[in-house]
């Protein structure tokens, strides 16, 4: 029994170890970690064929080993396709091991594999609880299917010590989740330190201009009205005057735009039925669509309420749906789409244009970056500052030539 225990805690030792260097010296992306060839999903595989190369043999041909941990976790943090990967090389590295009980591990990994497979796209959405609480099921469901099959195989004397070996199994499962959580935690902060510290930058840049500019803009904006009051004015001279005001409304918006950067209007924070909003601004938007020979499909789903301005959602909505009716040609097609899922309210904006590239997605939402050769990049700096401040979270995908979606995530009102 000593012999056992030993093994058991080289195990762990094999599942720990790898795990630790992750935390400590590579910081991947969610997006990265979906890669077959991401670092995560290679020490996966390694943690499994280690762990499968020393395992426990309670009778010959039944062997037990930490498996199910690569095999969970890669689909949960690595997506459809690691998953696959690190599941074929279990079955495969199971069959040279060879044995009686092959035929178990075969019927196991595969329902196991099956479930995780359907609930893989529900999996993107989960918070850390939710994850918490799946692996706990998989992990305890795939431990149910080993020790009905051994009690059908006669092999009751292995159930007692099969529970406490999977036990043991499921506490380290859970500081694998922890440490890939933690992660995931402070890739967020630094992200969010790095954002927060450029639009801090803007944020002064936003006040100076208010301060600076804006009161002189009113007051030549008065007297232009104020002469253009005067008879005495032909009327070339009274159109180049309502020109000239038009011009300066137009300065006034862009000196809005930056103190939107400044300072959202939180404190204005109500329910809104998101689902009319969208409506509205793709009513809105239909006429600017039809000029450009743009087709803007809908399927939005009713009554989704989120909290937040309906001003600043309106301008967000704008701005993202602007944005990909010109990086179209004539005849393209905007998808609009609005559902829920878990609790969590999603906006998908897809437009069928030029799309981008890593690094050009990579500097969007840069204050000052911009992909359009007359954009100032404020509209979408702006669009990235309303959403976080209303506790919601902008995504985009991208390829070049193939277009771009972006996807909108609020918390459920």
């Amino acid at each position: 029994m000593s012999m056992y225990y030993k093994i058991v805690l080289f195990q762990v030792l094999i599942v720990l170890f790898p795990i630790f260097v992750y935390h400590l010296f590579f910081h991947e992306s969610d997006r990265e970690r979906r890669k077959p060839y991401s670092k995560l999903s290679i020490l996966l595989i390694i943690i499994l064929i280690f762990s499968m190369s020393f395992p426990i043999e309670f009778t010959e041909g039944y062997i037990y080993d930490f498996r199910v941990i690569p095999i969970i976790i890669s689909f949960v943090y690595g997506g459809l396709i690691p998953g696959l990967i690190t599941g074929a090389v279990l079955i495969i590295y199971r069959f040279i091991i060879g044995g009686d009980g092959f035929n178990v591990a075969l019927v196991d990994f595969s329902l196991t594999c099956v479930l995780l497979i359907y609930m893989e796209y529900k999996l993107k959405f989960f918070q850390k609880k939710n994850k918490i609480l799946f692996t706990s099921i998989v992990f305890w469901v795939n431990t149910f299917i080993v020790m009905l099959t051994l009690f059908t195989k006669d092999q009751s004397s292995q159930l007692s010590f099969v529970f406490i070996y999977y036990t043991i199994t499921w506490i380290c499962m859970m500081m694998v989740v922890f440490v890939i959580e933690n992660v995931n935690q402070q890739m967020a902060i630094r992200e969010k330190l790095k954002q927060d510290e450029k639009l801090n930058v803007v944020s002064q840049l936003a006040a100076s201009v208010a301060h600076e500019v804006r009161n002189p803009l009113t007051s030549v904006r008065g007297f232009l009205q104020l002469i253009s009051e005067d008879d005495n004015l032909r009327e070339s001279q009274k159109a180049y005057i309502k020109i000239a005001v038009n011009e300066l409304d137009h300065a006034q918006s862009i000196i809005n735009d930056y103190l939107s950067l400044a300072k959202p209007h939180t404190e204005e924070m109500s329910s809104i039925n998101i689902s009319e909003e969208v409506m509205k601004t793709v009513a809105l938007m239909t006429s600017y669509s039809n000029i450009q020979n743009i087709t803007i499909e809908t399927d939005i789903q009713d009554s989704l309420f989120i909290k937040g301005n309906k001003g600043e959602i309106k301008q967000v909505l704008v701005n993202i749906m602007k944005n990909g009716i010109e990086s179209m040609n004539i005849g393209g097609i905007l998808k609009v789409r609005t559902f829920e899922r878990i609790g969590l309210i999603f906006i998908e904006i897809i437009d069928s244009g030029k799309g981008m590239t890593k690094q050009q997605l990579k500097n969007l939402g840069t204050p000052f970056y911009t992909t359009k050769e007359k954009g100032t990049g404020v509209g979408l700096t702006i669009s990235f500052q309303l959403v976080h401040a209303m506790k919601g979270k902008i995504t985009v995908q991208s390829q070049p030539e193939k277009g771009t979606n972006f996807t909108i995530q609020f918390p459920s009102a």
